[in-house]
């Protein structure tokens, strides 16, 4: 199945492991690639504008792929207005604009699109993991805000931020190369 506005459904898991780094970005010529949807099951509520899919659900676009057990799409007007991903974790696979490897896993992903106050905003929580090029940022939760671009890590009651950052060759630092 398409997805009408399908750049925002594949901007979900692409702004998660673009926290990385600035101007990380998945590949953008893939974004204009049509959006795939598999799983065991599909329920639609056309009238509440909500699809749910379950079961081994995977999620492409270009060289993106994503795994679930669950999603769940909200659309209002033909735009989508929130996309809720669970699994056990649910995981990402890409590659950014300059082709380095992208990746990132959590329990539960949740997408909102446009709210007025705050913007688009996206919440990794449960085991949440992010991954560019090695480097690594691991939370219980970990929160974007897309309009703000300012990142939260980290759920209280204990948890902890652990980044890993490996070393850069010099000819990379003298280039600008992005970092988390």
């Amino acid at each position: 199945m398409i997805v009408t506005n399908r750049q925002n459904l594949s901007r979900i898991l692409i702004i998660l492991l673009a926290l990385a780094s600035t101007g990380a970005w998945a590949a953008s010529s893939d974004r204009q690639l049509p959006l795939e949807v598999e799983a065991d099951r599909k329920h639609t509520d056309y009238k509440g504008g909500q699809a749910v899919y379950e079961g081994k659900v995977i999620i492409r676009q270009g060289r993106m792929l994503i795994h679930a057990d669950k999603a769940v799409l909200t659309l209002r007007e033909g735009q989508l207005e929130r996309a809720q991903l669970d699994g056990k974790p649910v995981t990402y696979q890409d590659v950014d604009e300059q082709g380095l490897p992208l990746s990132g896993q959590a329990l539960n992903m949740d997408y909102k699109v446009n709210d007025k106050a705050a913007g688009d905003v996206l919440t990794l929580s449960g085991q949440a993991k992010i991954e560019r090029n090695k480097d690594s940022l691991t939370s219980e939760r970990i929160v974007y805000n897309l309009k703000t671009e300012v990142m939260d890590a980290g759920a209280g009651k204990g948890d902890r931020v652990r980044m890993i950052l490996q070393p850069r060759p010099k000819d990379d630092a003298a280039q600008g190369s992005p970092k988390p």
